[in-house]
């Protein structure tokens, strides 16, 4: 009888508990400073990249990784990464020397759906992130279900309900894992939104020029490829150019990423973007699945490079890394 009686108990308080709703949470990162070659020879960088420290992160919360995109604040002290399984994760970043070698955690919460409530796994495979410091605004790109919504950023988190950018028809013909990847806020406040591996007839990775408010009208462009990469983010530097991060792997070659610089005069509509390839590496460095990018002037005015990588919950045999580069001419 005892049985029958807590059985109904549970099952009256059932429907409660598989509504509760995840809140943002403190959440701590521990980080191991790491070299930047795999052997005993450290290059002093990558291609016009040159080291500036990498730390792997490591958290006991469930929800820490698979981080997409990043952004870095003005004063390079704080962050906001995104990540393919619906969270949000801000922290502190610390230096010494000029060089990254630490970063401590803050927040952690769940990306809010249109109607307010916790999006739930790959509901919320966001991918790229793009940051007006002028309006407090995150702009979130997400595949799957492919689309950009913007969310007002409070207390330095996301957890706020977000509101539609248009996006254009043909985005729905995307493949559902190669959307749009990398997104990047340029002056003025257009968005350049590329996708991953969703190519035009011409070969070349679908791309647009998207307005985030009510005027102007979305602008079609395409990024070349290279093969053997594919986008995962983009950036606008100061004097307009571009730069993108790339991604390889196969099980032969491993993994890798690249850089294209693609200068400021090739943004225009119906433009197909290329560039040049300012940093390659492979398995000679310690590096992973490189995804987020972020840009930012150095305390002397040098442009530092911040790479984030998505480790795919895939532990042991990935992990999440941030590297800080300075960019050289």
């Amino acid at each position: 009888m005892i049985r029958f009686v807590l059985l109904a108990i549970c099952l009256a308080f059932a429907p409660t508990i598989a509504l509760a709703e995840e809140h943002v949470r403190p959440l701590t990162i521990d980080s191991t400073p790491l070299r930047l070659n795999v052997g005993q020879h450290q290059d002093k960088g990558i291609g016009k990249l040159r080291f500036r420290g990498s730390v792997r992160l490591t958290s006991n919360d469930k929800d820490f990784g698979g981080l997409s995109a990043l952004y870095v604040s003005d004063d390079r002290m704080h962050f906001i990464a995104i990540s393919d399984v619906s969270h949000w994760v801000t922290g502190t970043l610390h230096y010494s020397d000029g060089k990254l070698t630490g970063v401590s955690g803050a927040e952690i919460g769940p990306l809010r759906g249109l109607d307010g409530h916790p999006l739930v796994g790959k509901d919320g495979d966001a991918e790229g992130l793009a940051v007006s410091d002028i309006s407090s605004t995150a702009f979130v790109s997400f595949e799957r279900d492919h689309r950009i919504w913007a969310y007002e950023i409070k207390n330095n988190g996301l957890d706020t309900t977000p509101h539609v950018v248009a996006t254009p028809p043909e985005l729905k013909r995307a493949p559902g894992n190669s959307g749009l990847e990398g997104i990047a806020l340029l002056r003025g406040g257009t968005l350049l939104a590329l996708t991953e591996e969703f190519k035009d007839a011409n070969g070349n990775f679908h791309g647009w020029l998207v307005p985030t408010g009510t005027k102007g009208k979305i602008e079609p462009l395409a990024l070349k490829p290279r093969k053997p990469f594919a986008l995962t983010d983009v950036r606008q530097l100061e004097n307009g150019d571009i730069l993108t991060l790339e991604r390889r792997f196969s099980r032969i070659g491993g993994i890798g990423f690249e850089m294209r610089r693609i200068p400021a005069t090739e943004i225009a509509p119906g433009a197909v973007l290329d560039g040049e390839v300012i940093a390659d590496a492979g398995m000679s460095y310690v590096i992973d699945n490189m995804e987020g990018l972020s840009v930012n002037r150095g305390p002397n005015g040098e442009t530092l490079i911040y790479i984030i990588s998505d480790d795919n919950f895939n532990h042991p045999l990935q992990q999440t890394m941030l590297m800080m580069f300075e960019l050289g001419e």
